[in-house]
């Protein structure tokens, strides 16, 4: 089986600047397809003082924060549009959108740094720093730039 993304840089571009709102809320919805979510969710969210927002999913109280992703960085959605009918198919997935930031929702608490979401964000970062070159050092110990 392979799975083939279908993807055009300039498609992520154009979406990018719409801007498309994002959530990712902790809950396993056994549903596959448009939803209302201004009408049913978007109106029930308050933003509260601290820059957090409070709203409910099936009777539980979720609590969210607006998220950017790193600098550098942008994520992309993908739909498959015909499902296999057996594990050896091949699968099609098809651009959807893509954002640089997305609401994050967690169950009755305010997300927080040691969330796993929100280590795995700044985990990009910490990675980028890491792996970037050093300076090098000539005899004088100044620093030139590195290639």
């Amino acid at each position: 089986m392979s799975i083939k993304l279908k993807l055009n840089i300039t498609d992520v571009e154009t979406s990018l600047t719409d801007k498309p709102k994002l959530h990712y809320i902790p809950a396993t919805i056994r549903g596959d397809g448009p939803a209302k979510v201004n009408q049913y969710f978007d109106t029930y969210t308050e933003k509260l003082e601290d820059k957090t927002f409070v709203n409910g999913l099936r009777g539980f109280p979720l609590r969210g924060k607006q998220m950017e992703l790193p600098t550098g960085y942008c994520g992309v959605i993908f739909q498959e549009t015909q499902k296999p009918l057996s594990t050896e198919e091949n699968r099609n997935f098809t651009f959807a959108g893509a954002f640089k930031q997305f609401t994050y929702w967690n169950y009755d608490k305010i997300p927080s740094k040691n969330d796993p979401l929100v280590k795995a964000l700044s985990w990009m970062e910490l990675a980028q720093v890491l792996h970037n070159p050093l300076p090098l050092h000539d005899e004088n110990g100044s620093i030139e730039k590195g290639e």
